[in-house]
């Protein structure tokens, strides 16, 4: 349920409380105006019939009898009763019945107890009682009073029977049948004063929902306008200052990044630079001994390192180009490769005394240069490990033919890795190396991956690391 529909419904519901506790304390109002009406209307009556009393008796002698009182009110007990519209009797002071203008059983019952014969005579003239009665749903009230004489003697006791003004059971029905109408017109003029009072809330909020949508914190004007300084204006400024200051940390953020960016392109190209150098020094420097040796096969060594060094150059000039483009790297170029050519290329420059090769001349389908920046690493990385920890064994590079895939093996003699860090050694910027960067697995990674192979590692601690390429099968 939405926020229109609730406030809208909530509108509807006070409106509605509203229109039926009027009608339910109209209703009761109504009830309790009856009742008060019918009280007044006995206490009238009451008082007319004893000024009736009080006439006829003030011309007659103080000390009247049972009969006497029988034979003055006889007759004029019944015109009472029909001028008063109720049942009129005359007890004496024990609670026997003098006459009555009624000859119903029911109405010629004796007056309380303590209004008869074991009453204080002292109190008689200040007693009235009222009883009210219900006999087969319908309610009668009794009232009681003592009739003093002109010595203000307590005389006989007079009882009224009324039947009060009877209360309409359907007056409910009828009471909200006459306000209905008015009712319907209120809840009508409360839906459309609810709806446009809500149009008035929410048009604001949804012209601000779909500004907000389309407000672009990195545009020159990005903040929403909005004229009046209500509850929603108030939101708005705080929305503009919130995207002022977005827009600020999405720059400082987008600058920071850029900076981080260049930073790690570089160590990444200083990474990629230094893999074909160092084999090229140490490749130089045999050559220089092999000069001064006057070592009989320098003419072949001079040669084979001339093509491992232009291969590598052209490798160098690769990152060069890719840096260029702004670290964007060029797509692979994925064609049928000669392992074992890649792999002397990678390896030749270190010598034989560093790298063991037993590696069949398979095809595997990767790109070349970015295979040999592969193998430059993996290489560059067993020999430093070896030599970190005092071990004279070279590196060990072996290939096994898995059907589709050729899975090349890498393995040295250093330290090993730590078993809680083999799982992240393949993380860029992770590293178990002093000095290293945490680049260049990461990058071993990406290239197997590009070539739609794999790599992974094994090793024990004291003993050494063993990496694997899996390569698919060139045809």
């Amino acid at each position: 349920m939405g926020l229109r529909l609730r406030i809208f419904l909530g509108m509807l519901l006070v409106v509605l409380l509203a229109l039926a506790s009027t009608g339910v304390v109209a209703y009761f109002h109504a009830q309790r105006q009856d009742i008060a009406y019918n009280e007044q209307r006995l206490q009238r009556k009451e008082a007319a019939l004893s000024r009736s009393l009080d006439y006829v008796l003030k011309y007659q002698d103080q000390h009247l009898s049972q009969d006497a009182i029988a034979s003055i009110f006889t007759d004029k007990i019944c015109e009472l009763a029909d001028v008063h519209s109720l049942v009129f009797s005359l007890y004496t002071l024990n609670g026997d019945l003098i006459t009555t203008s009624s000859s119903s059983i029911d109405d010629q019952a004796p007056p309380p107890l303590h209004l008869g014969k074991e009453s204080n005579p002292s109190q008689l003239n200040k007693s009235r009682i009222v009883n009210v009665e219900k006999k087969e749903g319908v309610e009668v009230t009794r009232v009681y009073w003592v009739v003093a004489n002109g010595a203000q003697a307590p005389l006989m006791i007079a009882s009224a029977k009324y039947n009060p003004r009877k209360i309409d059971e359907n007056a409910l029905g009828a009471f909200l049948s006459r306000l209905a109408p008015v009712y319907l017109i209120l809840f009508l003029g409360a839906m459309l004063i609810a709806y446009f009072t809500l149009q008035s809330i929410a048009s604001p909020l949804l012209r601000l929902k779909h500004e907000m949508a389309e407000a672009d914190p990195l545009s020159d004007n990005p903040q929403i306008d909005y004229k009046w300084k209500d509850d929603i204006g108030a939101l708005v400024s705080e929305y503009n200052e919130l995207l002022e200051k977005l827009r600020a940390s999405l720059d400082e953020r987008a600058k920071f990044e850029r900076e981080v960016a260049w930073k790690e392109m570089a160590q990444q190209v200083a990474h990629e630079i230094k893999n074909p150098l160092t084999p090229i020094r140490l490749g130089i420097q045999q050559l220089e001994r092999a000069w001064h040796d006057k070592a009989p096969d320098f003419e072949d060594r001079f040669t084979k390192f001339a093509s491992t060094a232009l291969a590598q150059i052209d490798i160098l000039s690769q990152i060069s180009q890719d840096f260029a483009q702004l670290a964007e790297v060029r797509k692979p170029t994925l064609v049928n490769i000669d392992l074992e050519e890649i792999i002397n290329t990678s390896a030749g420059l270190f010598g034989k005394e560093k790298v063991e090769i037993d590696v069949s001349n398979d095809l595997v389908i990767a790109d070349k240069d970015s295979l040999v920046r592969l193998f430059n690493n993996l290489i560059s990385n067993a020999i430093e490990a070896t030599e970190e920890a005092g071990s004279m064994d070279p590196v060990r590079i072996a290939s096994i033919d898995e059907g589709k895939y050729v899975v090349v093996s890498v393995s040295d003699f250093g330290t090993g890795i730590p078993s809680d860090q083999l799982d992240r050694i393949f993380e860029p910027r992770f590293t178990t190396k002093k000095h290293g960067l945490g680049l260049g697995l990461a990058m071993v990674k990406s290239i197997a991956e590009q070539a739609s192979g794999k790599v992974w590692a094994e090793s024990k601690e004291g003993e050494g690391s063993t990496f694997f390429i899996s390569l698919p099968k060139g045809e």
